[in-house]
Formats: structure tokens, sequence, C-alpha cells
């Protein structure tokens, strides 16, 4: 039907180009087109296309930038320095600009364009107190939704056991992340659901920082693009619990395409779909900080 024209426009194109690459993929970590139903259970078997993972294939496994860690937040060096109402980014040292669209579920929205990278950001209050806090930041750490709406479902998944992969260096984490490798999938409705997924890491974790926004307690959580990955770049998540006791969420998204032909080919397409997955994890966590 017209409206999976464009979706169906850039798969077939992929196709083409994965038919021309010389290099065999199988067992190693890429973007993968499948029709099973991505789970925490099957989530590896499909990124590393094969069921028996004994032992698990890490040879040349790495991010496919040279920006990781980019999200991190800045600290402060005293309550009196110039800062954000929202963690600042140590890859872009200024203030991301205010202006902004808001959804119908109160979520604030901006996007510009920085260096080659597109940056996206969404900021919501989500509820109020300690335990609202907590409940957020242990789904963050967690890396583990699924949504649907409609006929699609996009989502995080991760191993039921982690795994840090040992070729892949977390950068300045003041804790190891409790996640290692994890999987993003969005579900294209064709004739028969066709799942796009997607390797990344986590990154770091902070927690319960005093010193990244004064007066503020914050903690924040990232992922990172793997080599096979169609995009290259880096997603933050942060919960910052207020003086006055408010909790907000804030998801900011780095992303440019990835350094090949497949993924010069998808990255005119992406920029709804990304909107649609943030929009979605933002939803997942505001009904995890009001859950009693």
């Amino acid at each position: 039907s017209p409206e999976y024209m464009p979706d169906m426009r850039w798969i077939l194109l992929l196709e083409a180009a994965a038919m021309t690459a010389a290099i065999d993929n199988a067992h190693k970590l890429r973007t993968r087109f499948t029709f099973r139903q991505p789970t925490n259970e099957n989530i590896l078997s499909i990124l590393f296309e094969c069921d028996d993972l004994h032992p698990l294939p890490e040879k040349e496994v790495r991010f496919n930038h040279h920006s990781v860690g980019i999200t991190r937040p800045m600290l402060c060096n005293g309550a009196d320095e110039s800062h954000d109402v929202f963690p600042l980014c140590s890859g872009y040292p200024d203030q991301l600009p205010r202006s902004s669209t808001h959804t119908s579920d109160n979520v604030a929205c901006s996007s510009i364009n920085y260096k080659g990278w597109r940056i996206l950001r969404f900021q919501k209050r989500v509820g109020s107190g300690n335990q609202c806090y907590k409940r957020v930041q242990n789904a963050m750490y967690n890396w583990d939704f699924v949504s649907r709406d409609g006929k699609k479902s996009i989502g995080i998944l991760s191993p039921k056991k982690p795994v840090h992969l040992a070729n892949v260096k977390q950068t300045q984490s003041t804790t190891v992340p409790r996640k290692g490798l994890l999987g993003t999938f969005s579900e294209i409705p064709l004739f028969k659901p066709l799942f796009v997924v997607n390797p990344i890491h986590a990154v770091y974790e902070m927690r319960d920082c005093r010193r990244t926004i004064p007066n503020n307690i914050v903690s924040s959580a990232s992922y990172a693009t793997l080599d096979g990955h169609l995009l290259a770049g880096e997603e933050r998540v942060s919960v910052i619990l207020r003086g006055n006791d408010a909790v907000d969420v804030e998801i900011v998204s780095f992303s440019r395409s990835a350094p090949s032909i497949n993924g010069r080919i998808v990255w005119p397409f992406i920029g709804r779909m990304q909107k649609q997955f943030f929009l979605k994890e933002m939803e997942h966590l505001s009904r995890i900080a009001t859950y009693k």
C-alpha cells in the first residue's frame, strides 16, 4: 500500500547494497532484517545470525565511531558556575537550544545539527519524590522496553544474562554499566511483520551525581552504536531529582550515518522513525515513574 512505500524503497536499496558487499557477515554483529519477533531470549542469535553462540564471537567488535562518550554529562566546579537546567554534554559544551515543540503528552522536543551530528532532545516532568526518581533510575539502567503503536512495535532488548564484550571499552564510567550488549528494534508492518534489529552497547553510568546540576541529583546512562549498525551515534537518558522534589527525564541523541554504503542509503529516511522511537521510550519511562 502507498503508506509503506518509503519503507519498502530503502529496504530494497539496502538489500541491493548488501548483495554487493564482498565480505561475509555471517556471525558478525550488524543490523539484521528478520521475520522473527525479537525477544530478550533470542536477541543474541538474531544479532549474530547464529543459534550456537559458544563461545560468543568477540573478535573485531568495536564501536562504529570515534566520539564514544560525546553525551557524557559535564560537571560543574561550583554552585555559581553557569549551567543548564539539564545536563550539558561533554562533546557539545554549549547549552542546547531551548526552542522546542511540545507533544500532546507534554514532551518538549528539539532538534539541531552540530558538526555533522543530528542532535535530538526530549524532556518531560514525570512525577515527584525520591521513589519516583529511583523507579526511573532502575528502568534506565536496565535498558529494556517494548512498545506497540498500532501495527508497529519498537524497543530495546538485552540478553537475559548481561554480555559485556571484552573488545568494547567503556569510557570513564563511574560504575560498570549494569548491561552490556543490547539490541534496538523497529517493526515494519508489511504483509508479514519485518523487524530491523541493531547492535548497541552500554557506555557509561553516572549515579546520584550532585555536580552535574547544582542543587539537583542526576543519574545518567548511555549506549553507543557498534560496528555493523546502520547509524553511528550515542543516546543518553538522564533522570533529575530537583531541589523542589520534582522529577524530570531527558533523552539526548547524537546520530549520523554509519560509514558504510548501507548507512548512507538509510540515513535520509530514518528521521521520523528516530523521533517515534525516543517518544515511545519517554512514554515507557513516564509509565514507570507513576507506577505504584
